[in-house]
């Protein structure tokens, strides 16, 4: 177990090392780190508004709320630490609330994930644009397997 933990705090620190050499000022996801969008399916079911921050140019948190429940949670955009890549793809999870919604009745709030696997492009004067399929484990649900399209604007940093 200690091997293990030193062996990931060391690949832990490569990583961030790493992004700092190789992060340039033209990166979309450093000039342009705090955004808003609206997500047509997506964590909250039909549709949503969220706030998004990239910590790094690869970690993105994203918060929101929609007609159905609210969510949260983080999304690791693969080769995000490039300058060059506009498009990135990533893998997400988020902890999702939707109330339960019957035909008479809300009853109690549903927990559960929402595992996006997507692909966003973020330009350099700030506009989004994103699209995912994702697992969805909520109980009750009538598929496992949702998506989204989400268009938005980063603010720039500068």
């Amino acid at each position: 177990m200690p091997k293990i933990t030193i062996l990931l705090t060391l690949l832990i620190s490569i990583n961030l090392f790493a992004q700092d050499i190789s992060v340039e000022n033209s990166n979309p996801r450093i000039n342009n780190r705090f955004g808003i969008n609206a997500n047509l399916g997506g964590p909250s079911l039909i549709l949503s508004f969220s706030l998004d921050y990239f910590f790094t140019p690869n970690v993105n948190v994203e918060t929101g709320a929609g007609i159905f429940g609210y969510y949260g949670g983080v999304k690791y955009h693969i080769n995000g630490n490039r300058p060059e890549k506009n498009w990135t793809p990533y893998v997400g999870l988020n902890i999702i609330h939707i109330p339960d919604i019957n035909l008479y009745s809300i009853s109690e709030t549903r927990n559960g994930l929402y595992i996006p696997l997507g692909l966003q492009y973020l330009s350099n004067n700030g506009f989004t644009f994103g699209t995912e399929i994702a697992g969805l484990v909520l109980s009750g649900a009538k598929t496992h397997v949702w998506g989204a399209i989400k268009i938005g604007y980063h603010f720039i940093s500068k």
